[in-house]
């Protein structure tokens, strides 16, 4: 396909359709960094806002993703999730082929709510562990989460949990393990903080993951919630 200034079609829609085709016959390969906008300027003869508008309506399709100061990469299969069981987030991203990463936003000794007094089955008045992270799948922030845990979990704020799993840090090195995780999923819409976090547009679709887990005891122990880039993911029941 070429472009048709006569055409009754947009430039930039009639690049968008050859972008697309490019990619779906596989000219494009997931993952790899397409021309920039001067090149595709040049390329098809038109201006660069034209390129810009059809490079945005990719993105729009999730098709593209537009990294700021690296370029423009087609996007990847999404994550794939199964609903059960307590498979990390680092873990399902090597499952799905991606890069997993996360960065501290907060990690801190808080008074615990009613609610997390009430899951936690904490003492009145007890203080809680609260962290919050982005989440990144090959350097694209997918999710944002917040963990809430016991006082006695006071040692996780000595840990380095930046572009690491906190579930292998307490497997590995104090042998704690989450069983039986209890899962809630609604639909919710991003604040302004996350959609900083996420670089997301104000109220864009959320999933809610709310979870809770037990210790080897079956004492509740974790209260988790992930609010997760719905077009990033499918889940598996």
């Amino acid at each position: 396909m070429t472009l048709d200034k006569k055409d009754a079609l947009p430039l930039y829609k009639q690049l968008t359709d050859l972008i697309r085709s490019d990619i779906e016959v596989g000219k494009f390969k997931k993952g790899q960094k397409i021309p920039t906008e001067v090149e595709l300027s040049k390329l098809y003869n038109v201006s660069r806002i034209t390129v810009r508008n059809a490079l945005e309506e990719l993105a729009k399709e999730n098709l593209l993703i537009r990294k700021q100061g690296k370029g423009t990469f087609v996007n990847t299969e999404k994550l794939s999730r199964g609903i059960s069981g307590s498979i990390s987030f680092s873990d399902m991203c090597r499952e799905s082929g991606c890069k997993p990463g996360a960065k501290v936003i907060k990690c801190v000794i808080e008074d615990a709510n009613d609610k997390d007094t009430e899951v936690l089955q904490l003492e009145p008045n007890s203080k809680i562990i609260v962290i919050e992270r982005i989440r990144y799948a090959d350097g694209v922030p997918v999710a944002f989460e917040i963990s809430r845990l016991p006082e006695r979990f006071t040692f996780l704020l000595d840990e380095d949990l930046n572009d690491t799993s906190m579930f292998s840090i307490l497997a590995e090195k104090y042998g704690i393990v989450f069983t039986n995780p209890r899962k809630e999923i609604e639909l919710t819409y991003s604040t302004y903080e996350m959609s900083r976090y996420l670089s997301l547009s104000l109220s864009h679709p959320l999933l809610l993951i709310t979870g809770l887990s037990y210790d080897k005891e079956g004492i509740p122990t974790h209260r988790s919630m992930q609010f997760i880039v719905a077009d990033k993911f499918k889940f598996v029941v």
